[in-house]
């Protein structure tokens, strides 16, 4: 007879806590063991897995389509009404979610079974403004009222954070499971019998481990403030020469959205992953038009003004509204009329005057307040100083840092329960509101690093300059019939008739939240040393 000295298993099928010696050589034993059922395991979702599960497809069933992005630890998608095909540097055809002002974001993430230890998984939706100019200043040059920037700001952010609890999986051996639990024990009745193993226990255990669901749905913000609009999705780059020598410089400007989906285990020694997905809000007008092909409805006369008396008056004629496509152009109307009528006066004045239009952009970004991020693991000193002379104001470090001999320090852990920022939304996008959680394994909500200093640059993009007043208004009939005197029809002495041409790669106009973008229409008249002038705001879409 032999006997072997193990963790035994009773005849009922259940788990023993005892030592047992087991008789294998008997016949009475392997007769009994013959009329045994068999134990098997399944994996099962459970009804929580189920409704997190159904949950996610009803989200995705919102929209068409679906992009996804993965990597070896997980997996993020999002559902979108439309989507814009694009091809990477290696030619390989990608889907970008296209949404509009009033559409949610929204999708999930898929954590691997690797990724079954605790830890937090953030997701995050952010909207920046990006401004990179490396022109220097020329000599003798007013134009110019910048200095070299590369700045970056986000007038958007909102996040959710998930607090992972590690899976424990029920092991095959238990004695009763639970309607919830994600493995089920069904008993099946077979011929071959045979003891389980270590080894079959420990697949099943691992069979156990199931993906992870976590959906997740943002709302676009909306404005409270009339003439305030979202900022919608702008890329451009131009080459610029400005100055009386001739000096080029680049400028790069756009507005971008994404989502960043972020897993940081407690261990140290496990990995991060990341994985960033962008997103488009393009214009309504997003086909390119020309505002010239119709007439406008409508048009607008302004008076140009003078700080001194001067002998004459003018004013600029524009349609109204005054907002045109990025492909348009800008008709304008520039007339004048002595006061008082002169003749003389008028003839000199249409000969000698000096017409100037510009178009002037004026950028600025000033963002206060600060906005908070899903909190970030608590770092050494060393990785602190190295963050501090980080450029990126919201890139996160790593809790560990290898030095040159592969030694990891790890981060002392928080032995008290610490509040996290389970959802949180920028006070800079006009609402929302901050909530907090109590989690016994979380670390503490940290703010940003201070933002970006202010901008403000204002730059002249256009100038035509005309040497008088080439034409003169004619009278209507009814105005001839009717008129004695010329003061008396309300015709001006003299006209100019103008367009500026728009260019495509112009930035839009923006108005949001510490960002604004704007364009005006300076014009003046000079004569003789008197100058009247204006200057019009423009919208450009």
């Amino acid at each position: 007879m032999t006997s072997t000295r193990k963790r035994g298993w009773s005849l009922g099928g259940r788990a023993t806590t005892h030592d047992t010696v087991i008789d294998i050589s008997s016949p009475t034993l392997r007769k009994t063991l013959s009329t045994l059922p068999a134990l098997q395991v399944s994996t099962d979702t459970g009804p929580l897995t189920q409704k997190a599960s159904s949950q996610v497809n009803s989200m995705l069933a919102q929209y068409p389509h679906t992009s996804s992005c993965r990597s070896l630890h997980m997996e993020l998608c999002i559902a979108s009404p439309s989507v814009k095909l694009i091809r990477d540097e290696l030619q390989i055809s990608k889907s970008i979610p296209v949404f509009g002002e009033n559409d949610r974001v929204g999708g999930q993430v898929v954590l691997d079974p690797s990724c079954h230890h605790s830890g937090r998984l953030s997701v995050t939706i952010e909207g920046t403004f990006q401004f990179t100019s490396s022109g220097t200043e020329a000599v003798g040059d007013p134009s110019y009222t910048g200095k070299e920037t590369k700045d970056r700001y986000a007038f958007f952010t909102s996040a959710k954070v998930f607090p992972i609890t590690p899976i424990s999986p029920v092991s095959p051996m238990a004695e009763s499971p639970r309607p919830t639990s994600a493995i089920r024990v069904r008993s099946l009745s077979t011929r071959m019998r045979r003891w389980p193993s270590f080894s079959s226990v420990e697949s099943a255990q691992g069979r156990g481990r199931e993906a992870r669901f976590f959906p997740f749905q943002f709302d676009l913000p909306i404005s409270q403030q009339p003439g305030q609009e979202l900022p919608k999705t702008f890329s451009a780059s131009t080459l610029v020469g400005t100055g009386t020598r001739g000096r080029a410089f680049v400028e790069s400007t756009s507005i971008s959205y994404k989502i960043t989906a972020l897993w940081e285990p407690t261990d140290s020694h496990e990995n991060r992953a990341q994985l960033e997905m962008p997103l488009l809000l393009p214009p309504d007008n997003d086909l390119p038009r020309d505002d010239c092909a119709a007439p406008p409805d409508f048009w607008l006369e302004m008076p140009l003004i003078s700080s001194i008396s001067v002998p004459f008056q003018s004013a600029i004629t524009l349609p109204s509204p005054a907002n045109f496509s990025r492909s348009a152009t800008v008709p304008y109307y520039v007339v004048f009329t002595t006061a008082p009528n002169s003749l003389q006066l008028a003839k000199d004045i249409a000969i000698n005057a000096t017409i100037s239009v510009t178009l002037v952009r004026h950028v600025s970004a000033n963002i206060a307040s600060r906005a908070y991020l899903p909190p970030s693991p608590p770092m050494s000193p060393s990785s602190e100083a190295e963050d501090s002379d980080s450029s990126s104001s919201y890139r996160m470090k790593p809790s560990r840092r290898r030095p040159f001999f592969g030694r990891v320090v790890s981060t002392p852990k928080s032995s008290h329960p610490s509040q996290i920022l389970e959802e949180a939304t920028s006070p800079i996008n006009g609402g929302g509101e901050v909530r907090f959680g109590i989690h016994q394994n979380a670390l503490h909500a940290q703010p940003l690093r201070s933002p970006n200093p202010p901008l403000s640059e204002t730059r002249n993009l256009k100038c035509q300059v005309s040497e008088g007043f080439p034409k003169r208004p004619r009278r209507r009939k009814d105005q001839v019939q009717s008129a004695t005197e010329p003061s008396k029809t309300g015709l001006p002495d003299g006209l100019f008739k103008g367009e500026l041409k728009l260019d495509k790669d112009m930035l839009p106009s923006v108005n949001w939240a510490g960002i604004s973008v704007k364009y005006y229409l300076d014009v003046s008249v000079l004569y003789r040393g008197h100058e009247t002038r204006s200057r019009i705001s423009l919208g450009i879409l």
